[in-house]
């Protein structure tokens, strides 16, 4: 199979080729279906494939699509990975489990939110955990990025740029991302309750993973950094220091502590939160594959003009409407060739490195 083949031009495209390959590769497969539909009324599910012990001690976790459009990339990696090593038997005791989409809406409407706008990796919160936060200076920050309307012209970069020259870039990036509990049709919205994404999710991982004594986590994101470069970020938390330190022993110098100072962010109700309070007595070793694509003002551009026309547009499937999502889903999955060999040759050499950092856990 060709490089640009393992890349589907579609969500129920990608979806078919992952069943397809989960199951010629001997995996066993599940899939957990939404309530929300697709464009077309299709059927929407989280798909899951295992290979490996059903009660396992150590498992790998590979996870994409959890930010919807964002999905082809680790969607790639994943067929990429079942097509050429998932004949190759996972360590004894131990299983590993590719998942697919985590946000299907998104990755069927192209959009980076699900069906009621909510960025999922700020939404694996415990049910109690969404009363609303200020953001530093938001009375500047909402206005710009959710103005309510339709797309027209008003200014954005220059506006963005006076933001950028007050305040930082830092501080701005890590204001307009973190995640918002204020306003339910912005970007970056938390949600006020679990999703019904999450909430499936968590329900399989509970109940799957139970027993597990090391968990190695690894999920792919697309959209912050330089052209086809990859990021390993890992959380910050002083907890999960000794974790890190693993990591950068076995992943090397890709590995980057998420802060406001690198090519990411601090944010609140990531999916690696779930694996930390799921599994509190696990060795847990997780980190989001981050590649780069477009300059990120670039990239929140397109997000604002999509997120607006769906919102506020009218019919979602007229021209200017399809138009602004394939140019979102230009910028976090480029369909230049020289990006799409990056992604696959260090997602290739990645999942490998996963199986290492699983063996260096310290199980009984």
């Amino acid at each position: 199979m060709s490089t640009r083949n393992y890349f589907s031009p579609n969500y129920t495209v990608a979806r078919d080729r992952f069943r397809e390959g989960a199951i010629s590769a001997g995996g066993r497969l599940q899939s957990l279906p939404l309530q929300a539909l697709g464009p077309a009324g299709e059927e929407l599910t989280i798909d899951i494939a295992w290979f490996g012990a059903e009660h396992p001690r150590r498992v790998y976790v590979h996870s994409s699509g959890v930010h919807g459009v964002e999905l082809f990339a680790g969607s790639a990696i994943q067929l990429q990975w079942l097509t050429e090593n998932a004949t190759e038997a996972p360590p004894a005791d131990s299983a590993m489990v590719l998942i697919h989409a985590v946000n299907p809406y998104g990755a069927a409407w192209l959009r980076r939110f699900n069906e009621n706008n909510v960025d999922l990796n700020r939404n694996f919160r415990a049910a109690g955990d969404f009363a609303p936060e200020v953001l530093p200076f938001w009375e500047k920050v909402n206005p710009l990025l959710n103005p309510g309307t339709p797309p027209q012209a008003d200014g954005f970069y220059l506006r963005a740029a006076w933001l950028v020259f007050r305040y930082g870039m830092a501080s701005v990036r890590q204001a307009v991302a973190c995640g918002q509990t204020l306003n339910p049709d912005g970007l970056f919205f938390t949600g006020v309750r679990p999703e019904e994404s999450v909430t499936l999710l968590e329900q399989f991982v509970r109940e799957r993973f139970a027993g597990a004594e090391a968990i190695v986590g690894m999920d792919v994101h697309t959209g912050l950094g330089a052209f086809g470069d990859d990021r390993l970020l890992v959380d910050s938390a002083d907890a999960r220091a000794e974790a890190n330190r693993v990591m950068l022993a076995v992943y090397g110098n890709h590995v980057e502590v998420m802060s406001k100072e690198g090519v990411a962010y601090k944010v609140r109700g990531p999916q690696h939160d779930m694996y930390f309070r799921l599994f509190p007595q696990a060795q847990v070793y997780f980190t989001s594959q981050e590649f780069g694509t477009y300059p990120g003002l670039r990239v929140v551009s397109a997000l604002r003009e999509e997120t607006r026309l769906h919102l506020y547009g009218g019919n979602r499937r007229s021209d200017r409407n399809e138009a602004a999502k394939r140019n979102l889903l230009e910028m976090f999955n480029p369909a230049r060739d020289v990006w799409q060999k990056a992604i696959l040759a260090r997602g290739r050499q990645v999942m490998k490195q996963m199986l290492a950092l699983g063996l260096k856990s310290n199980l009984n």
